[in-house]
């Protein structure tokens, strides 16, 4: 018989055992698998088992919200302080008023309901040129339909090519377009 080289020797012994030990994890996670398939023997105490846990756990939280929660306060006539006149207070400018959201304050028992007056706004003599202003710019200069907008823009070649380019770059993309 030839002599065999040491390094094949090793390398041969280094192929079974890893072989051998690959057969055995492999046994080792089906016997798990099997283990973890496997139905338990009585499905009916498991339930029972859990539910008592669960109605536990329930009891132990009635009881702890019971100690947590203060005694009730006791009903007494509440003393009513003189009534004051309401203290306007001073308005604020006008777009404050616009950027304002309205805060609603929980209304208590011991108040009296606040009373809503519609108020005057005050408009400035420079706020009222601005409106002007505005009107005038607003109504003398009419809107171009949306066909001459299109025409003038389609007009020449240069603004034809940008066009197009922004129909590519902001419609949809070729697999949603229909053909």
């Amino acid at each position: 018989m030839p002599d065999i080289d040491g390094r094949v020797i090793l390398l041969i012994l280094f192929v079974v055992i890893s072989a051998v030990k690959w057969l055995i994890e492999k046994i080792q996670a089906k016997d798990q698998a099997a283990e973890q398939e496997e139905p338990p023997d009585n499905l009916e105490t498991l339930y029972d088992e859990y539910r008592d846990e669960i109605r536990q756990r329930q009891t132990k939280l009635k009881k702890k919200q019971a100690t947590q929660t203060p005694p009730p306060i006791p009903a007494q006539a509440p003393a009513r302080a003189p009534a004051r006149p309401p203290v306007a207070a001073p308005a604020p400018p006008v777009y404050a008023q616009r950027q304002s959201t309205p805060i609603s304050a929980p209304v208590s028992r011991h108040q009296p309901a606040p009373s809503f007056k519609p108020r005057k706004t005050v408009v400035s003599e420079e706020q009222k040129a601005a409106a002007s202003r505005f009107e005038q710019r607003s109504s003398s200069q009419p809107k171009p339909s949306a066909q001459s907008y299109a025409r003038t823009l389609l007009s020449s070649p240069q603004s034809t090519r940008q066009a197009i380019i922004l129909a590519e770059i902001l419609g949809k993309p070729k697999s949603l377009q229909s053909r």
